[in-house]
């Protein structure tokens, strides 16, 4: 293969890599990442206390986990966003509250969590759902070469 052949290829692949970098840029707010992790630690404490509460008498009922389920992610959300002084992020803070609730948290209640374990998979569904909200396309320049 000649010389320029291959410096031909490389400019090639080097133009890929631009557009390619540039495509799938993405800035993480570090705040809101925080914010997330926080509300999907304290759900996880909520909604354990509020299990280990109710069902002293060995019965789960419909009353107790309306009570537990509709209630405590909210006040989560609630918290977290008025204890950091961002009250702009009650929304996104209460989406990750109920998806957190949703997806880990109920899955490992079911299994018998105890607190520690569920304010753990908490903090770890937080932060995954958080990162929906923690993204955002980036205005990538020019890469130095």
């Amino acid at each position: 293969m000649p010389a320029t052949a291959i410096a031909i290829h490389l400019r090639a692949a080097r133009i890929y890599t631009k557009t390619l970098w540039q495509t799938f840029s993405v800035r993480i707010s570090g705040r809101i990442l925080l914010a997330a992790i926080l509300t999907g630690f304290f759900t996880g404490l909520f909604v354990a206390l509020a299990e280990e509460f109710f069902s002293r008498d060995e019965v789960f009922g419909p009353a107790e986990s309306l009570a537990t389920f509709v209630p405590l992610p909210l006040l989560a959300a609630l918290l977290v966003s008025i204890g950091l002084r961002r009250r702009h992020l009650a929304r996104r803070m209460t989406g990750v509250a109920f998806l957190t609730l949703a997806i880990p948290l109920i899955g490992i209640g079911i299994g018998g969590a105890n607190v520690l374990q569920q304010m753990l998979g908490g903090a770890i569904g937080g932060g995954f759902w958080g990162l929906f909200f923690a993204t955002r396309p980036s205005r990538a320049g020019a890469i130095s070469e």
